[in-house]
């Protein structure tokens, strides 16, 4: 890794050579800038350092045994693609674990096409190199475990850095370069501790291991009925919990026994009835407020809370986020350098706060991804653009076609050509990113720098230089953001699932779940604790067991399942259903359906609306029958939405998808009966759909997509399918100023494009009108 003080001396280096030599002497750029990198460390510098030597810290050897400690990152996170792949894990240790060393386990498969001969992966720990080995195993899954001593290691938070070196077997092109992976296996990699977790403090919670569905399983104990005021008080301990953790993946059971197998126990334990359940569980020692002990088993953790009522909850709550918890929240949730630029009007961030190091690049796609969290009531349109602020540098010999690619949320929005074959370098080069390429929330931008030479068309892999390189993108690289056109705009599920717009802030708001069985309690406390994660805050939520009121001002999450399939037997609506029958019947419907008559709904709905659509479809006019006014109509409004759609960064086929009735579970934004507030409401048409529904919409990969209006989760395929809001509504606009009032009337202008249209058509009107009249009063001049 490169040490930062090696990043001064690189860039003024860059400039001494150019001022020296200038632009002829650009063939030995990058290489020079490289050098210090190279002497520095394997992962930060050399493209294929040599083997780590007999008798250093970290030696590859057989997996070894012992606890595994699992990386926080979500299985999503755990693919190297392209030809040089960066990733950061991190895995949390106890001060005995720390001391006592163990042994790093990366289980691993990579691509068939990936050439064994010069593929490696390097291993960096809290940045010290710790070793490398060759990627070799395409056909079924291969550990690597490479001893990691004491004086690698730190009690906390560990930070691990892999980088993957991998060249294709035959193909040399730009497009072969996506044919490159390895994939890590979650559930066998992380750090083999020799001592096992002790789970007697806040700390070592980070530890703990994840179920076979590869979620973090939190479950909440409640002995008595699931009551609104019950569940009030769960709501503080649990997002505080969920908030340390600092995991995408956690979901949330309600039962009134502790679970099995790796996972979290909150066992709430008020005075009106917690002491027998404590003396039930063996925890009658625990202390008041929240506390940690062992739980069950070595794979379980339980976190207990005692408390006399709400105000002693948020009281416990608070000591201990000041207290046990500020450690890990400071260098989890808080901390920087994840890969993360939160951004906000007027504002410029550096890839090097993102975490980016200045690294070399010799292969032919150079690839470089971070996330850009924008304002959750930032307006995009055409007003102003986002400046990236390039500073690089490219070696010669790069053919015509090289050119540098940003990518935002997955579209390609400009390029921009490097031109220069002996060699360019950038010094803060502005490129215009568009505003309408991004949205309100979180933002993936990519940098593709496209680095063909002529060599390349030969295809000899064992002819490759790879102590040539051909590309340096610098850490000052920056993006600046311009004044901002701010107002609430909703439904827009993309600022829900970056920013939990509008619920975050602290705004008091109501958790509406309309029954209180397990299933959709649990619904309901996942989707507040991941709410709770993309806000980076406590949700100010006031649970509600029923149906939402109108009338009252307040926005509400709601949580709906009907009650086609319910079966709550004789004991009530706040029973607990048996947890195998329910893990059973869970596990069930996530797995795909592969016949396709699963996306038939069978909840008996009413058919009117759709026999009437049949109807019109069946009688509507052909084109050809159409009359002149008719079919330049329909063609007018075609090119209108395809030019929307372009103008906007849409694709053409998501956006004609409609909702099929096979749904598991719709997730959809409107305003309430009153219109005075916001509705975000999860429908089902069970109270276990509605469970296994959530669990799916708030997988990492699946919470990123969603955007539009409405989103919803087809029962067939479990595939997300997003449909654009039809109409969209001021939810506030908190920011008066003329400034603001002008950039949104600009925004707004630029959205409805087609009012130009006809301002220039009434223009011409009222000049042929003017003309029409002036020139029979004034006659015609003539000068015979």
């Amino acid at each position: 890794m490169a040490k930062p003080l090696l990043l001064a001396p690189l860039g003024l280096g860059l400039a001494l050579i150019l001022a020296s030599a200038g632009l002829a002497r650009a063939e030995g750029l990058v290489a020079d800038a490289a050098r210090p990198l190279l002497e520095s460390t394997a992962l930060s510098g050399g493209l294929m350092p040599e083997p780590v030597e007999t008798g250093t810290a970290a030696q590859p050897e057989e997996a070894a045994a012992g606890h595994l400690v699992p990386f926080e990152q979500s299985a999503d996170a755990f693919t190297l693609s392209g030809e040089d792949a960066v990733a950061t894990f991190t895995f949390a240790l106890d001060g005995p674990q720390a001391a006592a060393g163990g042994a790093l386990n990366l289980a691993y498969v990579n691509a068939v096409s990936v050439l064994p001969d010069t593929a490696r992966m390097d291993i960096e720990v809290n940045g010290r190199e710790a070793g490398s080995f060759p990627i070799v195993s395409p056909n079924g899954v291969r550990t690597e475990a490479l001893r990691v001593g004491a004086e690698f290691l730190k009690a906390g938070r560990n930070e691990v850095r892999l980088r993957a070196r991998q060249h294709h077997r035959v193909d040399c092109s730009l497009e072969a370069t996506y044919e490159l992976w390895t994939k890590l296996d979650p559930k066998l990699t992380g750090f083999s501790a020799t001592v096992p977790s002790a789970f007697t403090d806040f700390d070592s919670l980070l530890s703990v291991r994840r179920n076979a569905a590869q979620r973090t399983d939190v479950r909440i104990v409640v002995p008595d009925a699931l009551t609104a005021e019950a569940l009030d008080e769960v709501a503080p301990a649990l997002q505080a919990l969920v908030l340390f953790l600092d995991r995408d993946d956690v979901t949330v059971s309600v039962a009134d026994t502790p679970g099995t197998g790796p996972g979290i126990d909150l066992v709430m334990a008020m005075d009106r009835a917690g002491a027998a359940t404590l003396s039930r569980l063996g925890l009658s020692a625990a202390p008041r407020g929240l506390s940690v002990a062992a739980g069950a088993s070595d794979e379980r953790a339980t976190v207990v809370l005692r408390a006399g009522s709400l105000g002693d909850i948020n009281t416990a709550v608070l000591a201990a986020v000041k207290g046990p918890m500020a450690d890990g929240l400071k260098s989890g949730i808080f901390g920087k350098g994840r890969g993360v630029l939160a951004v906000d009007a007027g504002e410029r961030r550096s890839l090097k706060e993102a975490g980016y190091e200045t690294r070399v690049f010799s292969g032919r796609l150079s690839r470089t991804d971070f996330t850009v969290e924008m304002p959750a009531d930032f307006y995009p349109a055409e007003y102003a653009t986002i400046d990236l602020r390039l500073s690089a540098a490219t070696s010669p010999g790069l053919e015509q076609t090289a050119q540098l690619l940003v990518r935002v949320n997955d579209k390609v929005v400009t390029s921009y050509p490097f031109r220069n074959r002996e060699g360019q370098q950038f010094d803060g080069k502005r490129i215009e990113l568009p505003l309408r390429a991004f949205q309100p929330g979180v933002n993936r931008v990519e940098l593709l720098a496209e680095l063909p030479v002529a060599a390349d068309a030969a295809c000899r892999p064992e002819e490759r230089d790879d102590a040539k390189p051909r590309f340096i993108l610098l850490d000052t690289t920056a993006i600046e953001v311009p004044d901002l056109a701010r107002v609430g705009r909703l439904p827009d599920l993309a600022a829900l699932a970056g920013k939990a717009y509008p619920y975050g802030g602290g705004k008091p708001f109501d958790l509406v779940i309309d029954r209180s069985d397990s299933q959709s309690v649990g619904a309901g406390l996942t989707m507040l604790s991941r709410l709770a994660l993309s806000a980076r805050s406590p949700l100010n939520a006031k649970i509600v067991l029923g149906a939402p009121a109108a009338g009252t001002g307040r926005d509400a999450l709601v949580v709906s399942s009907q009650n086609d399939f319910a079966e709550l037997g004789k004991t009530g609506k706040a029973a607990f259903p048996d947890a195998g029958d329910v893990t059973a019947s869970l596990a069930d419907l996530m797995k795909t359906d592969p016949v396709v008559t699963a996306s038939v709904s069978t909840g008996g709905g009413d058919d009117t609306a759709d026999l009437l659509q049949a109807f019109h479809k069946s009688t509507a006019a052909e084109e050809d029958d159409l009359s002149f006014g008719s079919r330049a109509q329909l063609w007018f409004s075609a090119a209108s939405k395809n030019f929307g759609r372009w103008l906007n960064y849409e694709d053409a086929d998501g956006a004609s998808l409609a909702h099929g009735e096979g749904s598991l579970v719709t997730l959809s934004q409107m305003q309430s009966p009153d219109g005075l507030a916001t509705w975000t409401v999860i429908k089902a048409n069970s109270p276990r759909d509605v469970d296994a529904g959530v669990q799916r919409l708030v997988e990492p990969s699946v919470w990123r997509g969603l955007q539009g209006g409405t989103a919803s989760i087809e029962t067939a395929s479990l595939s997300l399918v997003s449909l654009p809001a039809a109409d969209r509504y001021i939810a506030d606009l908190a920011d008066r100023s003329p400034g603001n009032l002008r950039r949104v009337a600009a925004a707004w202008f630029s959205d409805n494009f087609q009012i130009y249209v006809l301002l220039v058509l009434a223009s011409l009107g009222l000049f042929a009108a003017w003309l029409g009249l002036t020139v029979p009063r004034k006659g015609v001049r003539s000068d015979t």
